[in-house]
């Protein structure tokens, strides 16, 4: 590809990606806009609230299944731009149906809600892993590091500006539907645009196509089985999810119904867990240069997750500590996910990374998809007992921390190996990037993750 086709082909998909990052944030589960919306606006009760988290995990996981039957048809970047603006029209009718869903009927305003955002999973997943698919056919090698690390950098200062004119937006028309709205049609308007921008990018199919080893399917499953260090680490990723999932989603419901907190507050907090999260990853990447990934992994969790034994605390009259522990739980969640993707570079056998890929995905988005789902039935049942609410949030917020320490003791079991055999495994932190917002690195919903250059 000529040098000028190329360079005008990595500024279209900066351009794509800025005016994607609205809708992307929308997209993930648990993100204090969308539980504005259904819980404050709406009033959904907890499992109804759960199921609707859950199913961006399912979408994960059924996308397993979906993606050979769409890519009969498309090429990746068809696919990616089809359902770019399937998404849009599927957000699109959502915007348009708020205003006739009842305020006061939540499950008759759910039912609706858990249509359309089962659509949604399914179309982004499908979309998110055909993107991926397709920008990695011509982005050499060489650049990708290099350009992903300032289009990240780009993406992440354009989310906090869509957060401040969140909360602006909502604070003048008062967490009104119209302000929902306007905010969802805005984000559909620049999905619109984004796909443009998709489409725009020209490639020479002709040099796309890159052939990978043939292995068959029984020996790529028996190579796996036969590597522990992956088998723990899927384990590993399923046990964290779950607990990341119980309840995590719930967090912020508790903000906004019994510590008094508002839209922009909680906003806010995003915000500092971003900056947080973005300012502590070039410490992190040396970190885990210099003493690998594993211990830097395990020394985040446990530093997130005794910290997380706060919320058990947590009462109007000292929520202050929220802005101080979003702060930290940013700068530990960046260590953890960045490092997470580094030791699966390293522990994903390299003759069935495509099967590893797809195996790690489907594991852990199944076990997670049914965490929101039963801390939500949980929650509305203990609720319902005439317990004090605070005193139940209190109680069920000591699961997520415990059940996290507890899967360290598998991740301890992961024999972390020297070399970074992958140029990328974008696939398998789907999950990760689907959680960022549940443990204070949002920054991380538009992150693209690539391998570190190699050291000379």
């Amino acid at each position: 590809m000529p040098a000028s086709s190329l360079r005008r082909n990595l500024s279209l998909s900066t351009y794509d990606g800025l005016a994607a990052t609205p809708i992307v944030y929308l997209l993930q589960p648990g993100n204090f806009i969308i539980a504005a919306l259904l819980v404050e606006r709406f009033h959904l009760p907890p499992d109804l609230y759960g199921l609707i988290v859950s199913l961006p995990f399912w979408g994960n996981f059924a996308q397993a299944f979906l993606m050979p039957v769409v890519n009969t048809w498309l090429s990746p970047k068809g696919v990616s731009v089809a359902f770019s603006a399937l998404q849009a029209l599927c957000w699109m009718a959502l915007a348009v149906m708020l205003p006739f869903l009842p305020t006061n009927d939540p499950e008759t305003s759910g039912r609706w809600f858990i249509v359309l955002f089962a659509v949604s999973a399914a179309i982004t997943s499908m979309n998110g892993v055909s993107w991926m698919s397709w920008v990695q056919e011509w982005i050499p090698m060489r650049l990708r590091g290099k350009y992903f690390g300032r289009r990240n950098r780009v993406l992440q200062s354009a989310q906090i500006l869509f957060l401040l004119a969140t909360g602006l937006l909502i604070s003048r028309l008062a967490g009104s539907v119209i302000a929902f709205q306007c905010l969802i049609l805005g984000s559909v308007l620049l999905r619109l645009v984004s796909a443009f921008y998709q489409h725009a990018i020209k490639t020479d199919h002709s040099e796309l196509t890159r052939m990978e080893a043939k292995v068959p399917w029984g020996e790529q499953m028996r190579l796996l089985m036969a590597t522990p260090a992956f088998l723990w680490l899927v384990v590993y990723g399923a046990g964290w999810g779950f607990a990341a999932c119980c309840f995590g989603p719930f967090v912020t419901v508790f903000m906004y119904k019994h510590l008094d907190f508002s839209v922009q507050q909680v906003g806010f907090l995003v915000i500092l867990a971003s900056a947080g999260g973005a300012l502590s990853s070039p410490a992190w990447g040396a970190l885990s240069d210099r003493f690998g990934n594993k211990p830097v992994i395990l020394f985040c969790m446990i530093a997130l997750q005794l910290q997380n034994y706060l919320w058990c605390f947590l009462t109007p009259a000292n929520s202050w500590m929220l802005y101080g522990m979003w702060v930290f739980g940013g700068t530990m969640g960046a260590g953890f996910a960045l490092s997470l993707f580094n030791l699966q570079l390293k522990v994903i056998p390299q003759k069935a990374k495509t099967l590893a890929i797809s195996v790690n995905l489907a594991v852990t988005s199944l076990v997670t998809a049914v965490a929101p789902i039963v801390g939500g039935v949980v929650l509305r049942h203990l609720l319902a007992q005439n317990y004090n609410p605070l005193d139940v949030y209190h109680h069920i917020f000591l699961v997520t921390p415990t059940l996290a320490l507890l899967a360290c003791l598998m991740l301890m079991k992961v024999h972390e190996p020297t070399a970074s055999p992958l140029s990328s495994v974008v696939g398998a932190m789907r999950n990760v990037r689907t959680l960022s917002g549940l443990f204070g690195v949002s920054f991380l919903v538009d992150y693209i993750f690539v391998k570190p250059p190699e050291k000379r």
